[in-house]
């Protein structure tokens, strides 16, 4: 972008935006892996009161990025890592490492983020998955029901609704 140019006071709210948006990040992550402890742990309504929490920190998230975008653009760069980096090729020189540090440190936090969502995503999805399984068993629904005969041995019953023989 030819026409880009760094203003000193935009590029400053710019810096305190992106940090802004790194320390919402990392409050974030932390919620992210006390919300793994708490659905490995199936503590389920601790896990619902930290949804609250997180989804606050999605909402200011979200917020400060549209305010780091909006000073990337009033300045006349694109708001993705090309037009950052165009970005940082024009300021003093002075400044290049706070700015490279300070987005290398909020990328490096958001993928973390990421996985780390992933990761809950999977667990949620697991225990959601054994809980259907678990009720079908109990509702007498399940496909391939296994049940203990009164030897000891299992015998697998399709489409059988019963749960146990004596």
């Amino acid at each position: 972008m030819s026409s880009a140019k760094v203003n000193p006071k935009t590029a400053q709210q710019l810096l305190q935006a992106i940090q802004q948006d790194l320390s919402l990040a990392q409050h974030l992550k932390k919620l992210l892996q006390e919300e793994r402890t708490y659905l490995e742990k199936r503590q389920f309504s601790a896990h619902q009161q930290l949804i609250k929490s997180k989804t606050d920190y999605l909402v200011q998230l979200e917020k400060a990025d549209g305010e780091r975008r909006r000073f990337m653009e009033e300045m006349g760069f694109s708001h993705d890592k090309i037009g950052f980096d165009q970005f940082v090729e024009k300021v003093p020189a002075t400044w290049k490492a706070k700015f490279s540090s300070s987005w290398e440190n909020l990328t490096d936090t958001m993928n973390t983020c990421a996985r780390l969502n992933k990761v809950n995503g999977k667990i949620l999805a697991h225990s959601q998955n054994s809980m259907e399984r678990l009720m079908s068993v109990i509702k007498g629904t399940s496909n391939n029901v296994s049940v203990y005969q009164s030897n000891g041995r299992k015998n697998v019953h399709g489409s059988h609704r019963m749960l146990a023989t004596a």
